[in-house]
């Protein structure tokens, strides 16, 4: 688990380890370049054509010492491109001048390269970007460049979503940023590698921060179960949805939680498809229609409502009341989500949206900067008293004012039922009890990720098998 550090945040990193540490800010910046310089020289042949991008500005003192660097260890097939600037940073002309000195040639415009180092703007940009830096990073996305972004992407900030450098791989210094993860972010940055140019750790470490904080597949917890667990312990779930429409939703969501851990998994749905469902779950699922759960509501951990359920008026106030009444857990997703009157009367409330439901549930078509999204997250969360999973290039966890971000970037997720599969495994978890919600987004990702490696492309079903082998 990492936290995220904001714009502001990190050039106070920056401050201290100059100020209490006596560390220079161009020794930060001669660490920073040859740190970039070591992962750079694994792909660099001596015939490599590499351009670099600086501005004027810290960041483009980056690029331009790691130029220096690499023309210091034979690579000559080099060039820069800065545009002019009326002022730059006071380290920025001490490395353009060090680049002068070496003969570095210097280009008028962006030229064709295999390599584009990206440090044309840094942590410092406030506000929309100026037409000049916009036109030069269409003419970077417009060409055919394998991106390395130092530090960042350009136009990436906290304060503003912006036309930006789309990199194949960003080197960032000290601490991973928050605005590389705001919804619609996450595209630009490609493989992201966290160097230090020795920021003392303390100094990390004590830089207040937003609660937000990524998580990856190591803080797993598999499946343990006590030696008397049996299926009522193991926790009982209901799934409610289906309709004649859309058959399969509700099975997947079904036969994921029966695979995540649950003693007991029942089925309530249209009653013109119980045969149909009942055939697909196979036995170990009860299946019974719609009605027959308000007699039986009280005897589920978990209630999962909303997969394939579609969005008329009976739907309508199923939703409705079943969110009225006293349950443990109640996890809405698909349909159900739009279908959603209010809040809900039970103990645990879960959210499963997607881009387009969470649109919905917050009000907002967009947003104007990251800080707006992740503010957008916690008030959507705060008014329905929910905890939201939201499904995007990364998965947020939003729980009262703490956001958890899973960067999966597993675009093969992206598959038909997929979310089915996210909502059966949350309810699962969310019935057991034992175990933080996160691992239902963290084994979801997982199993993503086995059933790439094993299958390559695969469906739905799949995914499910291999997600209960790895639970």
């Amino acid at each position: 688990m990492e936290y995220l550090k904001g714009d502001a945040e990190c050039k106070r990193a920056d401050e201290i380890s100059q100020e209490r540490f006596s560390i220079p800010s161009l020794s930060l910046m001669e660490e920073a370049a040859l740190l970039s310089f070591m992962k750079l020289k694994d792909m660099l042949k001596k015939d490599t054509s590499v351009l670099f991008l600086a501005g004027g500005g810290n960041n483009g003192a980056d690029a331009l010492a790691l130029a220096r660097i690499c023309r210091i260890n034979g690579y000559n097939n080099i060039c820069i491109y800065t545009p002019d600037y009326s002022r730059r940073s006071r380290e920025n002309e001490i490395q353009l001048e060090c680049c002068r000195a070496l003969s570095i040639p210097f280009a008028d415009d962006i030229v064709p390269s295999d390599i584009l180092i990206d440090g044309l703007l840094g942590v410092g940009i406030r506000g929309t970007l100026r037409e000049r830096e916009s036109e030069i990073i269409d003419k970077v996305n417009g060409k055919d460049f394998y991106v390395v972004s130092v530090d960042l992407p350009s136009g990436l900030c906290d304060s503003c979503f912006n036309n930006a450098v789309i990199a194949d791989e960003t080197y960032t210094f000290g601490c991973r940023k928050r605005c590389m993860y705001a919804l619609g972010n996450r595209k630009y940055c490609g493989k992201i590698s966290v160097l230090n140019p020795s920021f003392p750790q303390e100094v990390l470490n004590e830089i207040p921060s937003r609660n937000i904080s990524l998580h990856d597949a190591s803080g797993y917890c598999r499946l343990t179960l006590e030696s008397d667990d049996y299926k009522v312990t193991r926790g009982r779930v209901a799934v409610i949805g289906g309709s004649a429409e859309y058959v399969g939703a509700v099975r997947l969501s079904a036969k994921a939680a029966l695979k995540a851990g649950s003693g007991m998994v029942t089925v309530f749905t249209d009653a013109n498809i119980i045969s149909l469902v009942s055939l697909d779950c196979g036995a170990s699922v009860m299946v019974r229609p719609f009605e027959d759960f308000f007699s039986m509501h009280d005897s589920f951990d978990a209630v999962l409502l909303g997969p394939g359920l579609g969005r008329g008026e009976m739907q309508r106030r199923l939703v409705e009341r079943i969110a009225s009444l006293p349950l443990r857990t109640l996890v809405l997703d698909a349909d159900a989500i739009r279908l959603l009157g209010g809040k809900c009367s039970a103990d645990q409330f879960i959210l499963t949206p997607h881009v387009g439901e969470f649109r919905s549930l917050s009000g907002k078509d967009g947003y104007q900067s990251p800080d707006e999204f992740y503010d957008t997250l916690i008030e959507t969360g705060h008014r329905l008293d929910a905890s939201i999973i939201l499904k995007a290039d990364a998965v947020y966890l939003c729980e009262g004012e703490r956001i958890r971000i899973v960067d999966g970037q597993n675009p093969y997720l992206g598959t038909a039922g997929s979310g089915d599969v996210l909502s059966g495994i949350t309810a699962s978890i969310a019935a057991l009890g034992r175990e933080d919600i996160i691992n239902a987004v963290l084994l979801h990702q997982l199993s993503g990720s086995e059933a790439h490696e094993k299958l390559g492309c695969y469906t739905s079903d799949e995914l499910i098998g291999i997600m209960g082998a790895i639970r």
